[in-house]
C-alpha cells in the first residue's frame, strides 16, 4: 500500500505544473476565440492586458517544465554512467579472477607434469604473488556489497570461496613442491600433500570450471542492469 501512495505522490508531483498550464492555455484559447468570453470580461471591467500576463505565465510554466525535465534527464543520465563505470570495474576484475583461476590450475599441472618427468618446475607467473593479491578482492566486494548486493552478492561469495579455495590448492602444491624439490621421487620420499596432487588437480579442475560459470553469470547480470538502464533512459526521453 505504501509503494502504491508513493507512486501516485511521485507521479503526482511530476504532473502537478500540467493542470494550472492546461487551464491557462485554455483560457488564452478561449479569449482569442470567443466574442463572449472577451465581451464578458470587458463587462466585468477586467483589463485585457491580461493577455499579457497569460503569454507570460504560460511560457514560465513551460520553462519550468523544460527546465525540470531537463535536470531529471541529466540526474538519470549521470547515474546511469556512475553504474556503467561500477561495472565495467567490477566485470573487469571478475575476469582477472577467472584467469588468475586459470593459472593456478595450469600451475598444479605443470607441477605434476614435472613431477613424472624429473624435471625442475619453474614459476613463470610468479603465482605465489597472486595468492595475496587481496586490493583486487576487497574492492571488487566493497563495489558489490554497496552498488549491485541485491543482482550478485550470494554469487560473488561463492566465487570469493571457490577463488581461495584453488589459490591455497595452488600455493601448497607449490610451496611443498619448492621445499622438497630434491627429494622428490626418491625411494623414501614421502609428502601428503604431493602424493594427492591427482585428487588435488582433479578437485581444481570442477573449481575452475565453477569460477567460469560465476564470473559469466555475474557478468551477465551487471550487463543486463546496464542494458535496462540504457532502454529507460531511450524510452523515457528519446522518441
Amino acid at each position: 500500500m505504501r509503494e502504491v501512495i508513493k507512486k501516485f505522490i511521485n507521479y503526482f508531483y511530476r504532473k502537478v505544473l500540467y493542470l494550472p498550464f492546461i487551464i491557462l492555455l485554455l483560457l488564452f484559447a478561449t479569449y482569442i476565440f470567443s466574442n463572449n468570453f472577451r465581451y464578458f470580461l470587458y463587462y466585468l471591467n477586467i483589463d485585457p492586458n491580461f493577455l499579457l500576463a497569460f503569454i507570460t505565465v504560460i511560457t514560465l510554466l513551460l520553462s519550468i517544465i523544460g527546465n525540470r525535465k531537463e535536470r531529471e534527464y541529466n540526474f538519470n543520465l549521470n547515474l546511469h554512467n556512475f553504474t556503467r563505470e561500477r561495472v565495467e570495474s567490477v566485470v573487469g576484475k571478475l575476469f582477472v579472477l577467472m584467469n588468475n583461476s586459470n593459472i593456478y590450475l595450469k600451475t598444479i599441472k605443470d607441477i605434476k607434469h614435472s613431477m613424472d618427468k624429473n624435471k625442475k618446475f619453474i614459476d613463470a607467473n610468479d603465482v605465489l604473488s597472486l595468492t595475496h593479491s587481496q586490493i583486487n578482492i576487497e574492492s571488487i566486494g566493497a563495489y558489490i556489497t554497496m552498488y549491485f548486493g541485491p543482482y550478485i552478492q550470494e554469487d560473488w561469495n561463492l566465487l570469493y570461496d571457490k577463488i581461495n579455495k584453488i589459490g591455497s590448492n595452488c600455493s601448497n602444491i607449490l610451496g611443498n613442491y619448492n621445499e622438497n624439490y630434491n627429494p622428490i621421487g626418491t625411494e623414501h620420499f614421502e609428502n601428503e600433500v604431493l602424493s594427492n596432487i591427482d585428487a588435488i588437480i582433479n578437485e581444481s579442475v570442477i573449481l575452475n570450471k565453477e569460477i567460469y560459470d560465476l564470473t559469466e553469470e555475474m557478468k551477465n547480470t551487471l550487463l543486463n542492469i546496464v542494458v535496462a538502464n540504457d532502454n529507460k533512459i531511450k524510452q523515457k526521453y528519446i522518441k
